[in-house]
Parts: C-alpha cells; structure tokens; sequence
C-alpha cells in the first residue's frame, strides 16, 4: 500500500511539473503565436487538450493506470497549468491572479478529475471507456470552438476556435474508426460528444 501511494504521489508531481511548464508556455503564447492562434493560450479547449495530453502520456506506464492516479493527475495538471500561466504572466509584468473563487479554479477543480480520467481511458481494453474518454475532450474541443465564434470571435478571430473545433471532430472519428470496433460504442461516443458539446455552449452562454 506504502509502495503505491508512493508511486501515486511520484505521478502527481510529475504532472504538477509538467503542468507548471506547459502553462508557463502558454503566457507566451498568448502574445506570440499569430493572429487568432492567441486564443488557444487561454481558453478551456487549450487547458483541457494540454491536461489530457499530460495525463495520457503518463498513464503510458501501467503503474499510473489506477482510477485515482489519473484522476488526480487531471486534477494537478490543470491546476498547476493555469497557475503556471499567471506566474509567468505576472513575472513578465502582467499581473494576475489564481485562487478559490477565481473562474479558472473552479473550472480546473471540477473538470480536471473528468479529464484526467478520460486520459486514463485512452488506454482502457474496455471499448466502453475509451469512447467515454474521447468523448470528454471531443465534447469540450467543440463546444468551446462553437461557443467562442458565438460570444468573442469578433474581438479574438475565428482561426483558434475553427482549429479547436476540427481537432476535436478528428480525435472523435479517429477513435470511432480505428479504436472502436462495434456500433454501440460507436454510437456512445458520437451521441456523447454532441450532448457534451451542446451542455457546454448552453453554460458558457449563462456564464
């Protein structure tokens, strides 16, 4: 029990690193990627990709595929991503702040044990759970892609939330195709997505 806590906790730093990185970048990003690219910098849709990428990548190791691992990676990885990013913007002369209350706190805390697991289930043997997993970060991907040509794309462009929307339908029908053999689970992740996607505008409209 003592060994696996260990090693538990040795994937969580691990994460916090990764995420304290990762965010950091994005500050810069904010200001230098071109033209509407800007927006991934500070949007749910590039908080969400970055926390799932790191976690799928860690859960590689059979020993960070328990349930509690990955979803406490999600949890650490999208928190330490977001108060990386208002470190590095704060040291670089653009104060901010991150802390209980705070938008970004709250979306990091409810959501990063979600896409932690669904991380974990990219390496599921059970079709079930994958499909669930591609379905979080599809859902997520587009709704945010849609949500922001509806609400800001006349300050930020279009080009972020076009890209963040076709990245999610390709990871969609890359799974659905070549890691999804029968028609039901075929079916869950399509039918998931779009109901996680249309949940996500209709929040995001009342916020």
């Amino acid at each position: 029990m003592k060994r696996s806590f260990t090693k538990t906790l040795a994937w969580w730093l691990l994460g916090a690193a990764a995420g304290l990185v990762l965010g950091g970048a994005t500050s810069y990003g904010q200001q230098y990627l071109p033209g509407g690219l800007s927006s991934f910098a500070n949007s749910s849709g590039g908080w969400t990709v970055l926390t799932f990428a790191t976690v799928v990548v860690v859960t590689r190791r059979p020993s960070a595929r328990r349930w509690w691992t990955g979803a406490g990676l999600g949890l650490v990885v999208f928190h330490a991503a977001v108060q990386g990013y208002v470190v590095v913007s704060t040291l670089r002369g653009f104060p901010d702040s991150y802390g209980p209350g705070d938008f970004w706190f709250t979306a990091a805390t409810l959501a990063g044990p979600v896409i932690g697991l669904a991380g974990l289930w990219w390496w599921s043997p059970h079709p079930v759970l994958r499909a669930a997993g591609i379905a979080v970060l599809a859902a997520v991907m587009i709704g945010d892609g849609v949500s922001g040509l509806v609400r800001v794309a006349d300050t930020t462009g279009t080009t972020w939330w076009l890209i963040s929307i076709a990245v999610g339908v390709a990871a969609l029908g890359w799974v659905v195709v070549r890691r999804l053999d029968g028609w039901r689970e075929r079916a869950l992740a399509v039918g998931l997505t779009a109901v996680g996607a249309a949940a996500f505008v209709v929040l995001f409209s009342l916020l």
